[in-house]
């Protein structure tokens, strides 16, 4: 019985993250094919079938001269008019064909126009009713624009041995363009160099005040896809001093909240100074090496420590002495929140012996059986806690929280973070402002998208079909939060919009463009051409529906892997 609890238990996530994604995925569907048959009743059109999913019916009922079902598989939907099929019209009064060019055109457009509409009242939705962290960086990776991020998108760390070496490129480049696109946010530019695996890039960079030219090729690195492009450059960000505590030798240096660290010992800081995990173990990182590197410089200088700050308008330099503090953060509801350690709190001893940020996690780990003493200050007051392990398993992942308590090393008191802009807060009018503007940039994103699968610039392998969509509407749910969600379903029902209008037989863009032929000709495509192309082309649209499915699973069984 426990087994079948265990098994249950187990695949229950999964099972959520189904219906999580196939719900809203399933709705677009709906909304889109509701466009059609909506337009088509107006226009006096028989309706004989409204089908959400294809294949075998599981459920549906009649009502008038329509069956209205949902099919066995949910990946798509249909509205079957009255002698639509070429093989099928008879010219009978209350036929697709029988109707005008015009009615025929305004029943195939109405599908996409509602996704379309669709998608921009979820944008509006999203901008006029509050933005978070997940949901602006989400709205930039997908449509480039930036919301409380800095417009210039900067090169941080650079790998001495990596492709972006070679090309030229240097921590404190500010990226202008890829290709002749402009880049306006990280993620438009790592995409592009993920999908350019073995490829040449030409890069305009501005440097010193003034553009170059670089031409960088990314590394081949295999994956389940196909390879991928890799450069081993890492984003830039300013650092900020996000919190100074009392008494320590920052603050006795002069150091205070909101200072923005630009050098330290006289070279400039590109990337947030990060001495966790992979500081203190063996790494395959190169960025971890980086940061080992900066912790050994800042050590072999532990008497005066050389800052170079900007305060405002202010160019600053500081000297202080270098002191390792340990600073906890807490995972909700775990063993360290009910021992009542709190994020921030400044972690002193362990069974009576000082902790070192490099060996913590191991006596952690050794200390089996028996209660943990914690020696820690809050706010400058000294408190004592009780971790009891008896919950912690004996196999527990060696890079995974032991009690739920981790931990980051503080530099002479200081937390230091990324700097970022308060976020952009919008009404209802210029919420609706930034929901077009954002359409926009959704057009123009697919847009180029399909102009570079045209040239073989990208490789179809990188597109995401039913199954890869559904994976990411369920991780989007999981890890960042309804508005994240919502936004993503807009923008797929955008992508829905503009698939569809794409001059594709079969699509609706495809018959759009049969009624253009129509319209010169002044009659239509003789039938036996039309059921040809229509046959040509559902072949190989469910060809490449295979295709791109199949490294959809792979993907997905990866993931699951991992």
């Amino acid at each position: 019985m426990e087994f079948f609890i265990d098994l249950i238990s187990s695949v229950f996530p999964y099972i959520r993250a189904v219906v999580l994604a196939i719900i809203p995925l399933g709705f677009l569907i709906f909304i889109h094919e509701l466009g059609h048959f909506w337009a088509a009743k107006r226009c006096g059109i028989k309706v004989n079938t409204f089908s959400i999913g294809f294949g075998p019916k599981l459920f549906g009922f009649q009502r008038g001269e329509t069956e209205y079902k949902i099919a066995l598989l949910p990946f798509g939907g249909y509205v079957q008019m009255e002698g639509e099929n070429p093989s099928e019209q008879t010219g009978a009064p209350g036929e697709f064909a029988s109707a005008s060019i015009g009615n025929r055109a305004f029943v195939v457009a109405a599908g996409p126009v509602v996704n379309l509409l669709f998608g921009i009242l979820v944008y509006w939705i999203v901008f006029a009713t509050g933005l978070n962290t997940h949901a602006s960086r989400l709205i930039g990776g997908l449509t480039g624009m930036p919301l409380g991020e800095k417009e210039d998108v900067q090169i941080g760390w650079v790998a001495d041995d990596g492709a972006g070496a070679i090309g030229g490129l240097m921590p404190g480049d500010t990226l202008v363009s890829v290709n002749g696109d402009p880049i306006r946010h990280w993620s438009i530019f790592q995409t592009r160099v993920l999908t350019s695996a073995g490829k040449d890039l030409e890069l305009i960079v501005e440097r010193d005040g003034a553009p170059l030219t670089l031409f960088v090729k990314p590394d081949a690195m295999p994956s389940v896809r196909g390879d991928m492009g890799e450069i081993r450059v890492s984003s830039g960000s300013e650092t900020v001093v996000h919190k100074v505590r009392a008494g320590s030798p920052a603050a006795e240096a002069g150091i205070q909240d909101g200072d923005l660290i630009v050098s330290i010992n006289g070279e400039n800081l590109h990337n947030v100074p990060y001495f966790g995990y992979g500081v203190w173990h063996p790494s395959e990182n190169w960025i971890d090496e980086k940061y080992k590197a900066l912790h050994k410089q800042i050590n072999e200088n532990r008497d005066a420590l050389v800052l170079g700050i900007r305060r405002s308008s202010e160019t600053l330099t500081l000297e202080m002495p270098v002191e390792w503090s340990v600073i906890a953060s807490v995972q909700e509801d775990s063993i360290a929140e009910a021992a009542g350690i709190q994020n921030g709190d400044v972690l002193l001893t362990l069974n009576g012996e000082p902790i070192d940020a490099a060996t913590l996690y191991k006596r952690l780990n050794t200390t089996a059986n028996q209660p943990i003493d914690i020696d820690l200050m809050r706010n400058g007051n000294p408190k004592t806690v009780i971790l009891s392990n008896e919950m912690e398993s004996s196999e527990t992942d060696p890079e995974a929280a032991l009690f739920g308590l981790m931990w980051e090393t503080s530099l002479s008191g200081m937390q230091l973070a990324p700097k970022t802009a308060p976020l952009p807060e919008y009404g209802l009018v210029d919420g609706f402002g930034k929901g077009l503007e954002a359409t926009w940039l959704t057009f123009t994103a697919v847009g180029r998208t399909l102009q570079q699968l045209i040239g073989g610039e990208v490789s179809p392998k990188h597109l995401a079909g039913p199954i890869g969509i559904a994976n990411a509407t369920s991780n989007m749910f999981n890890r960042l939060g309804l508005s994240s969600l919502v936004f993503f379903i807009g923008f797929i029902s955008i992508n829905l919009c503009i698939v569809n209008l794409l001059p594709i037989p079969i699509a609706d863009g495809g018959q759009l463009l049969f009624f253009a032929v129509e319209k010169i000709r002044g009659k239509p495509m003789p039938r036996r051409a039309q059921e040809i192309v229509q046959q040509v082309t559902i072949v190989l649209l469910i060809a490449f529906f295979l295709y791109v499915t199949w490294f959809d699973g792979m993907s997905l069984i990866d993931d699951l892997r991992n």
